[in-house]
Protein backbone atom coordinates (compact mmCIF):
# COMPACT_ATOMS: atom_id res chain seq x y z
CA UNK A 1 0.00 0.00 0.00
CA UNK A 2 1.16 3.25 -0.78
CA UNK A 3 1.84 6.22 1.47
CA UNK A 4 1.73 9.75 0.96
CA UNK A 5 3.96 12.26 2.25
CA UNK A 6 3.16 15.48 2.51
CA UNK A 7 6.56 17.39 3.11
CA UNK A 8 5.27 21.00 4.27
CA UNK A 9 3.62 19.17 7.18
CA UNK A 10 6.93 17.32 7.85
CA UNK A 11 9.30 19.85 7.84
CA UNK A 12 6.89 22.39 9.79
CA UNK A 13 9.35 22.66 13.10
CA UNK A 14 7.89 22.04 16.25
CA UNK A 15 7.28 24.63 18.96
CA UNK A 16 9.32 24.58 21.94
CA UNK A 17 7.78 23.73 25.31
CA UNK A 18 6.38 26.40 27.59
CA UNK A 19 7.24 25.72 31.17
CA UNK A 20 4.20 26.69 33.23
CA UNK A 21 3.79 27.64 36.66
CA UNK A 22 4.54 29.72 39.90
CA UNK A 23 8.99 29.07 39.08
CA UNK A 24 8.60 29.54 35.37
CA UNK A 25 10.99 32.51 33.93
CA UNK A 26 9.24 35.16 32.75
CA UNK A 27 10.86 36.85 29.84
CA UNK A 28 13.00 39.96 30.44
CA UNK A 29 11.11 42.40 28.50
CA UNK A 30 8.26 41.66 30.86
CA UNK A 31 10.50 42.16 34.19
CA UNK A 32 11.88 45.89 33.44
CA UNK A 33 9.98 48.73 34.28
CA UNK A 34 8.67 50.65 32.20
CA UNK A 35 10.79 54.17 32.02
CA UNK A 36 9.16 57.33 30.49
CA UNK A 37 11.51 60.13 29.65
CA UNK A 38 10.44 63.45 31.71
CA UNK A 39 9.75 65.80 29.39
CA UNK A 40 12.48 68.96 29.65
CA UNK A 41 11.72 72.23 31.48
CA UNK A 42 11.87 75.33 28.70
CA UNK A 43 14.68 77.35 29.82
CA UNK A 44 12.53 80.60 29.89
CA UNK A 45 10.42 78.96 32.61
CA UNK A 46 13.49 77.86 34.47
CA UNK A 47 14.94 81.27 34.59
CA UNK A 48 11.68 83.16 35.58
CA UNK A 49 10.21 81.32 37.86
CA UNK A 50 12.36 82.15 41.18
CA UNK A 51 11.91 85.78 40.34
CA UNK A 52 8.09 85.12 40.10
CA UNK A 53 7.85 83.42 42.88
CA UNK A 54 9.48 86.79 45.08
CA UNK A 55 6.76 89.23 43.87
CA UNK A 56 5.38 89.21 47.09
CA UNK A 57 8.90 89.79 48.97
CA UNK A 58 9.27 92.61 46.17
CA UNK A 59 6.46 94.55 47.02
CA UNK A 60 6.94 94.36 50.68
CA UNK A 61 10.13 95.49 50.05
CA UNK A 62 8.94 98.77 48.28
CA UNK A 63 6.30 99.27 50.43
CA UNK A 64 8.11 99.35 53.70
CA UNK A 65 10.75 101.31 52.00
CA UNK A 66 8.65 103.34 51.07
CA UNK A 67 7.35 104.48 54.44
CA UNK A 68 10.87 104.54 55.80
CA UNK A 69 11.82 107.03 53.27
CA UNK A 70 9.09 109.16 53.63
CA UNK A 71 9.76 109.09 57.57
CA UNK A 72 13.77 110.39 57.39
CA UNK A 73 13.06 112.52 54.21
CA UNK A 74 10.34 114.51 56.30
CA UNK A 75 12.65 115.03 58.93
CA UNK A 76 15.69 115.94 57.04
CA UNK A 77 13.26 118.70 55.25
CA UNK A 78 12.16 120.28 58.98
CA UNK A 79 15.86 120.55 59.74
CA UNK A 80 15.40 120.86 63.52
CA UNK A 81 14.96 117.01 64.51
CA UNK A 82 17.70 116.50 66.22
CA UNK A 83 17.61 119.55 68.13
CA UNK A 84 13.98 119.12 69.00
CA UNK A 85 14.51 115.56 69.71
CA UNK A 86 15.78 115.79 73.11
CA UNK A 87 12.28 117.68 74.62
CA UNK A 88 10.00 114.95 72.77
CA UNK A 89 12.31 112.49 74.37
CA UNK A 90 11.50 114.38 77.71
CA UNK A 91 7.76 114.82 77.16
CA UNK A 92 7.42 111.02 76.57
CA UNK A 93 9.72 110.11 79.36
CA UNK A 94 7.69 112.23 82.64
CA UNK A 95 4.39 110.79 81.00
CA UNK A 96 4.95 107.95 82.91
CA UNK A 97 3.76 104.98 79.39
CA UNK A 98 7.15 103.96 78.88
CA UNK A 99 8.85 100.39 80.21
CA UNK A 100 10.88 100.78 83.01
CA UNK A 101 14.30 99.70 81.18
CA UNK A 102 13.17 101.45 77.86
CA UNK A 103 12.84 104.89 80.04
CA UNK A 104 16.31 104.64 81.91
CA UNK A 105 17.70 104.10 78.19
CA UNK A 106 16.20 107.05 77.14
CA UNK A 107 17.01 108.86 80.34
CA UNK A 108 20.72 108.02 80.78
CA UNK A 109 21.73 106.85 77.10
CA UNK A 110 19.80 109.15 74.86
CA UNK A 111 18.96 111.98 76.11
CA UNK A 112 22.64 113.20 77.10
CA UNK A 113 23.37 112.52 73.35
CA UNK A 114 20.00 113.63 71.84
CA UNK A 115 21.54 115.73 68.82
CA UNK A 116 23.49 112.70 67.71
CA UNK A 117 20.71 110.21 67.81
CA UNK A 118 18.67 112.68 65.96
CA UNK A 119 20.77 112.59 62.87
CA UNK A 120 21.41 108.99 63.94
CA UNK A 121 17.20 108.59 63.46
CA UNK A 122 16.45 110.59 60.49
CA UNK A 123 19.49 108.86 58.36
CA UNK A 124 18.99 105.89 59.46
CA UNK A 125 15.31 105.95 58.32
CA UNK A 126 16.67 107.69 55.11
CA UNK A 127 19.12 105.15 53.98
CA UNK A 128 17.07 102.42 55.13
CA UNK A 129 14.11 103.08 52.59
CA UNK A 130 16.79 104.03 49.84
CA UNK A 131 18.46 100.24 50.73
CA UNK A 132 14.79 98.74 50.40
CA UNK A 133 13.36 100.29 47.51
CA UNK A 134 16.69 100.12 45.50
CA UNK A 135 16.75 96.22 46.24
CA UNK A 136 12.92 96.16 45.59
CA UNK A 137 13.47 98.00 41.91
CA UNK A 138 16.83 95.53 40.93
CA UNK A 139 15.35 92.74 41.69
CA UNK A 140 12.80 93.54 39.88
CA UNK A 141 14.95 94.56 36.68
CA UNK A 142 16.90 91.21 37.29
CA UNK A 143 15.05 89.52 34.43
CA UNK A 144 15.45 91.81 31.96
CA UNK A 145 19.29 92.76 32.59
CA UNK A 146 20.09 89.40 32.65
CA UNK A 147 18.83 89.06 29.29
CA UNK A 148 19.89 91.78 27.62
CA UNK A 149 23.21 93.71 29.43
CA UNK A 150 25.98 92.05 28.05
CA UNK A 151 29.99 92.59 28.87
CA UNK A 152 31.16 95.22 31.47
CA UNK A 153 27.52 96.60 31.76
CA UNK A 154 26.68 92.81 32.84
CA UNK A 155 29.44 92.62 35.16
CA UNK A 156 28.51 95.91 37.25
CA UNK A 157 25.37 95.04 37.37
CA UNK A 158 25.98 91.18 38.87
CA UNK A 159 28.44 93.24 41.23
CA UNK A 160 26.15 95.47 42.36
CA UNK A 161 23.31 92.56 42.73
CA UNK A 162 25.75 91.14 44.96
CA UNK A 163 26.64 93.90 46.93
CA UNK A 164 22.52 94.58 47.55
CA UNK A 165 21.80 91.07 48.36
CA UNK A 166 24.80 91.30 51.35
CA UNK A 167 23.30 94.99 52.61
CA UNK A 168 19.52 94.18 52.22
CA UNK A 169 19.55 91.56 55.43
CA UNK A 170 21.39 94.01 57.54
CA UNK A 171 18.99 97.14 56.25
CA UNK A 172 16.15 95.18 56.90
CA UNK A 173 17.55 94.25 60.51
CA UNK A 174 18.07 98.44 61.32
CA UNK A 175 14.78 98.79 60.03
CA UNK A 176 13.24 96.52 62.70
CA UNK A 177 14.87 97.64 65.64
CA UNK A 178 13.72 101.46 64.57
CA UNK A 179 10.20 100.00 64.03
CA UNK A 180 10.69 98.49 67.60
CA UNK A 181 12.25 101.42 69.32
CA UNK A 182 9.02 103.78 67.80
CA UNK A 183 6.75 100.96 69.23
CA UNK A 184 8.24 101.09 72.63
CA UNK A 185 8.76 104.76 72.56
CA UNK A 186 4.31 104.51 71.66
CA UNK A 187 4.25 102.83 75.01
CA UNK A 188 3.40 99.23 73.41
CA UNK A 189 -0.14 100.04 72.97
CA UNK A 190 -1.70 96.58 72.73
CA UNK A 191 -2.38 95.36 69.13
CA UNK A 192 -6.00 94.13 69.57
CA UNK A 193 -9.63 95.08 69.20
CA UNK A 194 -10.63 98.11 70.63
CA UNK A 195 -14.44 99.36 69.70
CA UNK A 196 -13.97 102.56 71.28
CA UNK A 197 -11.31 103.61 68.29
CA UNK A 198 -13.00 101.43 65.77
CA UNK A 199 -12.20 104.22 63.03
CA UNK A 200 -8.69 104.50 63.18
CA UNK A 201 -7.35 100.86 63.83
CA UNK A 202 -5.36 99.23 66.95
CA UNK A 203 -1.76 98.47 65.84
CA UNK A 204 0.89 100.43 66.11
CA UNK A 205 2.28 101.98 63.45
CA UNK A 206 6.38 101.27 64.87
CA UNK A 207 4.97 97.53 65.29
CA UNK A 208 3.94 96.94 61.82
CA UNK A 209 6.81 98.20 60.58
CA UNK A 210 8.82 95.85 62.88
CA UNK A 211 7.14 92.82 62.43
CA UNK A 212 7.07 93.84 58.83
CA UNK A 213 10.78 94.17 58.62
CA UNK A 214 11.70 90.82 60.04
CA UNK A 215 9.77 89.35 57.24
CA UNK A 216 11.53 90.69 54.99
CA UNK A 217 14.78 89.58 57.02
CA UNK A 218 13.49 85.90 56.60
CA UNK A 219 12.36 86.03 53.35
CA UNK A 220 15.92 87.82 52.26
CA UNK A 221 17.93 84.71 54.20
CA UNK A 222 15.97 81.83 52.60
CA UNK A 223 16.29 83.07 49.87
CA UNK A 224 19.82 83.58 49.92
CA UNK A 225 19.94 79.85 51.61
CA UNK A 226 18.16 78.78 48.14
CA UNK A 227 20.46 80.19 45.94
CA UNK A 228 23.34 78.52 47.35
Amino acid sequence: MAQHIHPHIETRPVPPRTQHGPHAPRPLRARLPMVYPRPPVPQQIMATRPHTLNLALIGLQLIVGYEWLLGGVDKLLLGTFPARLDGLLAQSVSGGQLVGFFSAILQRLVEPNAVFFGYLIEWGETLAGLGLITAGLVALLRPLAERHLKGTLAGVFALGVHLLDLLAPIVAAGAGLLGLSFFFLDGLPTPWFAPSIAYGGTIDTGLFFAAASVVLLVSLLAQRRQQR
